[in-house]
């Protein structure tokens, strides 16, 4: 009897000890999977949303990287980057709308992107599988009323783009915003891959004064703007000008500049001038930071003596009338 209760504990001891080792592997290994599952989100808390979260800001180390390496649903958020130029750092933030495809898309027929708002920001489209644009296709940014307020537009395919159309932002230049460096990539070197705030220089305007009679005209072509380069935007064209002297004493004409261009934007032209009557006249130079192009434009001939007047003070430096004439100067003369 001894001997049989003897061995029943060692074999309840035995199962107890099964059970306790099993247990401990089990919590063993249910705790690994715990830590696994925190750093996996600990890792895309901190590679997603910072301490800004709550403004939707995301911390990354450019705007390439920003987007492809997370998983934001479709929304605006705010891009934050610090980049450098030569050995000057500066921290941006990018606006964006982004929206995202999670299926292979196939694009048989004209494409224009992004909401309607009149709020300057990024249009960001992520295609998280494929993309296909079929011959004569083309997939741009959505305008309002003719003017784009998209800060460009950034296409990041995940898989495969297939592209026999065009993908483009012609004709989609951000209305009224200023240029801004745009860091589009960082290298291993700590250098940057962007876009620089200031494009080409608009081209410069004609000019030409005459103060004598004559039947031949004067012809002053329109200049081009400079060309962009490293990324830059090409400047707005200058417009052109033709001056016909005939039998008047005294002419006057300004063709109107090119403005620059920004990161955004080309620059926009400048207006051309046609002028045959005498006085002074002149064309409007382009808009800055992506405006519309200019037109021609003269004055009234009520305001030549005035103009004259104004003229006589600038050429003999009073510059202590400068004050009163500017403003009249400004809307009756130059501009």
């Amino acid at each position: 009897m001894g001997k049989w209760v003897s061995e029943k504990i060692i074999s309840k001891n035995k199962i107890f000890l099964i059970i306790l080792i099993m247990v401990i592997a089990l919590t063993i290994a249910f705790s690994g999977l715990l830590r696994n599952m925190f750093q996996i989100v600990n890792k895309e808390t901190n590679n997603v949303v910072t301490s800004d979260a709550s403004d939707g800001i995301i911390v990354c180390d450019s705007i390439v990287q920003g987007i492809r390496d997370n998983n934001l649903p479709n929304g605006n958020y705010t891009l934050r980057v610090t980049g450098k130029v030569g050995t000057t750092t500066q921290t941006m933030d990018y606006p964006i709308e982004l929206i995202n495809f999670y299926d292979n898309v196939i694009y048989t027929s004209n494409q224009s992107l992004g909401d309607t708002s009149t709020t300057r920001k990024m249009l960001v489209v992520k295609y998280h599988k494929n993309l296909t644009v079929n011959s004569g296709v083309t997939v741009t940014a959505t305008t309002n009323n003719s003017y784009c307020y998209k800060k460009g537009m950034y296409v990041c395919v995940m898989g495969d783009l297939l592209n026999s159309g065009t993908i483009s932002m012609t004709a989609r230049g951000t209305y009224g915003q200023a240029g801004e460096n745009v860091y589009l990539w960082k290298n291993s070197n700590d250098t940057y891959e962007y876009i620089p705030a200031v494009g080409g220089a608009g081209g410069p305007y004609g000019y030409y004064n005459s103060t004598s009679k004559s039947s031949v005209s004067v012809e002053i072509n329109g200049a081009y703007g400079g060309t962009g380069s490293n990324r830059q935007t090409g400047g707005g064209g200058a417009g052109g000008l033709v001056l016909w002297r005939g039998s008047y004493s005294y002419t006057e004409g300004k063709s109107g500049a090119g403005s620059a261009g920004t990161a955004y934007s080309g620059g926009s032209g400048g207006g051309g001038l046609d002028m045959n009557y005498p006085g002074y006249c002149l064309a409007e130079d382009g808009s800055p930071n992506g405006g519309t192009g200019r037109n021609g434009k003269c004055m009234e001939r009520k305001f030549i003596i005035y103009c004259e007047i104004c003229r006589w003070w600038s050429r003999n430096r009073l510059w202590s009338w400068s004050k009163y004439t500017k403003w009249f100067d400004r809307i009756f003369c130059w501009q």
